[in-house]
């Protein structure tokens, strides 16, 4: 018989469980910059966990950056917003692309099954939920990225579901949940583009073509890819410019001496 390649087994900290939860629902934009986690004991209480097991997570939360913790009346757990880092993006670009491709792989997936699965409450669901999506389109949303991101994932979460397969829909929340960084904290306003492809996905799901939602879905992820490579690249001509000018401005002085100077 084979060996089998076994390891020590390792028992992982409850806090580290309880600190999963919490980022990732801060990743999925359940809770956006400015917002207050639920209270401690509110939290012990949810997750089934001591006091001292969520304040530790916090407190990794904290040293992340990620939240503060604010004392007096007003106080609690904040989420705090992510600052944008010059050349994050393109230092994680191929991470990126191959989270864009994932996403196209798993969610035209979900969009196919959830037009063939969906049911007359599931589409009444779903019309609520992009009616929601809409009206935060057509307003523009200037700084009000964390409330779109919430929405938005909250309407492909949805089309997750009615696909009806738990493991597709955890690993759409897993890929949206990967995005965080890019979308959150790199862009610092609402993309219309983001908004693309939604109608056509909404009408095929209704419609029940399987097919169309797919297509639509493709689409609109592929549109998230183009808008990516759009800041990547506006940021990196920014970022020359700022190099080249400091040698520009010294030319430029050294041309001037030059062509006022006797000969």
């Amino acid at each position: 018989m084979p060996a089998m390649a076994l390891g020590p087994v390792s028992t992982v900290p409850a806090y580290e469980l309880v600190l999963d939860q919490l980022r990732r629902s801060i990743h999925l934009a359940h809770f956006g910059p400015g917002d207050k986690l639920p209270p401690e004991r509110d939290l012990a209480r949810q997750l089934g966990v001591s006091r001292t097991t969520v304040r530790e997570a916090v407190r990794v939360l904290e040293g992340e950056g990620m939240v503060e913790i604010r004392r007096g009346s007003a106080g609690g757990i904040v989420v705090l917003e992510q600052p944008a880092r010059s050349g994050q993006l393109r230092q994680r670009l191929r991470e990126f692309e191959e989270i864009i491709d994932f996403r196209i792989a798993v969610e035209t997936m979900t969009a196919r099954l959830a037009a063939v699965r969906r049911t007359k409450s599931d589409l009444a669901l779903l019309d609520r939920a992009f009616v929601v999506l809409e009206a935060l389109a057509q307003s523009g949303a200037e700084g009000r990225v964390s409330d779109w991101l919430r929405i938005d994932t909250d309407y492909h979460l949805l089309i997750a579901r009615l696909a009806r397969n738990p493991r597709l829909a955890g690993a759409v929340e897993d890929a949206r949940a990967s995005m965080f960084l890019p979308i959150g904290a790199v862009w610092g306003r609402l993309e219309m583009r983001a908004h693309d492809q939604h109608a056509e996905l909404h009408a095929a799901i209704h419609a029940g073509d399987p097919e169309r939602a797919a297509a639509a879905m493709a689409a609109h992820i592929e549109s998230t890819r183009a808008d990516i490579h759009a800041v990547v690249g506006q940021r990196a001509q920014a970022s020359a410019r700022r190099s080249a000018a400091p040698a520009s401005s010294i030319a430029a002085r050294a041309a001037g001496k030059t062509e006022s100077s006797p000969k």
